[in-house]
């Protein structure tokens, strides 16, 4: 072979290869209106690295929110959301933007814009999954409402341990002509369903608490007086009284002062 034609066929196999893809707004054969084509992340310096992915960022918020005219408009709320957890977040954008370029071709080829609004309203979720934002790192101060079950729901991150404490000195009776009690609840062990609570040491109408996963595991314990809790996995933690029927409840009154039971929730040792 002749050193000519090796360099003809070089040059005839060159032309062949594909174009690298654009790193910008473009639009392939098919599409009704452009896609952002999100540059090659791998190899940039760490500054121009960074600056890549907020223009990324920016561009696939313009689209979103509807600002490029093309038909796509989400709710901005979703939209909000997603950029908060990417900037919190910045190296998600890089794979973030090549998922959302595939999903804008489909679309700006005749596909339904159904799976990118399904896509984008999880995100928020998929990236956080399993982390907590709101570890138990103070001291909350409330007052008991035994006219309604569970309330006052306050994030626990794994491995927290809450502190519950609630004063003895506020009564109130859970029938209309039952006898006064306090937080440590009646002499009457709560037996049956009907209860929230009704393992060993739960008494009718005591203070108890309920933890429930992200996974919606659910734990009922008594907290009475004060109890600590760890919790054993992200979750919500919430209080109530142990009764069947919250309308009747009705804390003592004397004269024109009326009990109120406190209840505080602080991080434990």
């Amino acid at each position: 072979m002749s050193w000519l034609l090796f360099v003809d066929l070089a040059e005839a196999k060159k032309k062949k290869e594909p174009p690298p893809p654009p790193q910008e707004w473009a639009m392939e054969e098919g599409m009704k209106a452009q896609c952002w084509y999100p540059p090659v992340f791998e190899g940039m310096a760490e500054g121009d690295r960074k600056l890549a992915r907020q223009a990324s960022l920016e561009a696939m918020k313009a689209q979103w929110l509807g600002q490029r005219e093309d038909g796509v408009k989400f709710e901005d709320m979703v939209v909000d959301d997603v950029e908060t957890v990417l900037l919190g977040r910045p190296q998600q954008i890089e794979s973030i933007a090549r998922a959302n370029l595939e999903l804008c071709k489909t679309h700006m080829k005749g596909g339904d814009v159904g799976p990118w609004a399904s896509w984008l309203s999880a995100l928020p979720g998929k990236l956080t999954e399993g982390e907590c934002l709101q570890p138990l790192t103070y001291t909350l101060f409330d007052y008991l409402d035994i006219a309604r079950s569970w309330q006052r729901p306050i994030t626990l991150c794994k491995g927290d341990v809450a502190k519950l404490t609630a004063t003895v000195k506020d009564r109130y009776r859970i029938s209309d002509k039952g006898e006064w009690i306090n937080v440590e609840g009646t002499a009457e062990k709560a037996i049956g369903a009907d209860y929230p609570c009704n393992i060993e040491g739960c008494m009718i109408g005591m203070l108890v608490g309920r933890f429930v996963t992200e996974k919606g595991v659910e734990t009922i314990f008594p907290i009475g007086a004060g109890t600590t809790f760890t919790a054993p996995e992200n979750g919500e933690i919430t209080w109530s009284i142990n009764d069947t029927t919250w309308y009747d409840n009705k804390y003592f009154k004397s004269s024109t002062i009326e009990d109120r039971t406190a209840v505080t929730i602080e991080p434990g040792q």
